[in-house]
């Protein structure tokens, strides 16, 4: 069954990787995927351009799970979940270049902050953050409650959510155990250059959040997505927040829905070009439409088990929505919020991961998409123009999460 799956998989692959390739080769930039993977205790590393595995980078630390760029260097911090420090790659070589040492297991570090040269880690077993010297790689600052707590809401056992910059002096820690946000600030001494950080304010929350939704935040308003807690009875929601006079201000909250919340919870929500509009993926199998000015639900999408991220590309008028416990992703027209069709991208559940990765990616010519079927350990790239997967390539491993970079000419602002 799992074979003549994926052989199917790969017959369409090669059925259009004639087609596949001559428009990647037009527009080669030398962009590179490092992904982390927890079941081998490594870092994947994939030629996106020519669709090759291009090697393997074994991590001193446990549990590699995601991998996020240090700043805006040639090098890649592997966030081992099951250690105190994150291994740093040089993204060039693939030699390692040390480890850094922290207070915590980290969760994430995709937050990076250019105007101070410091990265956000956020902490797995304690609500802590740490803030890291890009150019030293070395822990510089750390803030929360060092301290091992366990969390029942939905969304796991992390003890944050994911870093997150409210801008060039202030970020937040998204404490889940305690169903708590705090702001703080920071600031670099003009002497010795020490960094200093300072409590600004702290805010409740109805669960555990996951993460404050990137958009364009020059009217100070945030939307922080409020995962649910199924065995409480409580819906996944949006938080709304306004930041004024250095304190986080409560505006509104809006419910995914008032039914079936036993089998809900949220994982991921990504605002819509629009500027208006967030898709929310919950885990029963709906993507739930949100305006954002009027705070209500418009629409209910069917989508797969598990939908999370939402990827947009706004030149086709296109959503891919990434469905982690399912077969399939899901294409939704953007201007009508409708389904397209779903794309089938993995075989069945054999590893015990997650069916699709956390991490994917839209090439810049808009013609291709890439994202790793993760427990069956095949990165592939589908196809904008004829919704179907064009190629694949088998890696073995669970790749979980990862960062695509850019390393060639005319890459200043790609990624």
């Amino acid at each position: 069954m799992i074979i003549k799956h994926l052989s199917s998989l790969l017959t369409v692959a090669l059925l259009s990787m004639t087609a596949g390739i001559s428009a990647v080769s037009a527009q080669e930039l030398g962009i590179t995927a490092f992904y982390g993977d927890k079941a081998l205790g490594r870092v994947v590393v994939m030629d996106v351009d020519n669709m090759t595995f291009k090697a393997e980078v074994y991590t001193q630390g446990i549990d590699p799970y995601p991998v996020d760029q240090a700043g805006k260097l040639d090098k890649v911090y592997a966030i081992t979940r099951g250690s105190n420090s994150i291994d740093v790659i040089d993204s060039n070589t693939l030699e390692p270049l040390g480890l850094i040492d922290l207070e915590h297991y980290p969760r994430s570090s995709e937050a990076y902050n250019e105007s101070l040269g410091l990265q956000l880690v956020t902490g797995v077993d304690k609500p802590m953050a740490t803030l890291i010297d890009v150019n030293t790689d070395k822990a510089v600052a750390s803030v929360g409650i060092n301290e091992i707590f366990s969390v029942s809401d939905y969304g796991g056992s992390n003890a944050t959510g994911h870093p997150f910059w409210f801008d060039q002096n202030k970020f937040a820690l998204i404490d889940r155990p305690n169903r708590m946000i705090h702001m703080y600030a920071v600031a670099k001494g003009k002497k010795n250059g020490q960094i200093r950080t300072r409590l600004l304010s702290s805010v409740p929350t109805p669960t555990a959040v996951h993460h404050f939704v990137n958009r364009d935040s020059r009217d100070n308003i945030y939307y922080a997505l409020s995962e649910g807690s199924p065995q409480e009875g409580i819906s996944p929601s949006v938080l709304k927040y306004s930041l004024k006079r250095g304190k986080l201000n409560f505006i509104a909250e809006v419910a995914l829905a008032r039914d079936n919340i036993y089998e809900m919870g949220s994982h991921h929500a990504d605002m819509h070009p629009d500027g208006i509009h967030m898709y929310i993926g919950s885990t029963e199998g709906n993507t739930y439409v949100l305006n954002t000015k009027k705070m209500n639900i418009i629409k209910r999408i069917e989508v797969g088990l598990g939908a999370g991220h939402t990827t947009f590309v706004p030149e086709r008028n296109i959503a891919i929505v990434t469905n982690h416990k399912d077969t399939y992703v899901s294409i939704i027209d953007t201007k009508s919020h409708t389904l397209i069709k779903n794309v089938t991208v993995s075989g069945p559940q054999i590893n015990g991961a997650i069916l699709q990765s956390h991490s994917s990616f839209v090439h810049p010519d808009m013609n291709f998409f890439y994202a790793f079927a993760t427990d069956n350990g095949i990165f592939y790239e589908l196809n904008l123009e004829t919704l179907e997967v064009s190629r694949t390539v088998e890696t073995g491993g669970t790749p979980l999460q990862g960062v695509y970079m850019c390393q060639g000419d005319g890459c200043e602002n790609l990624m």
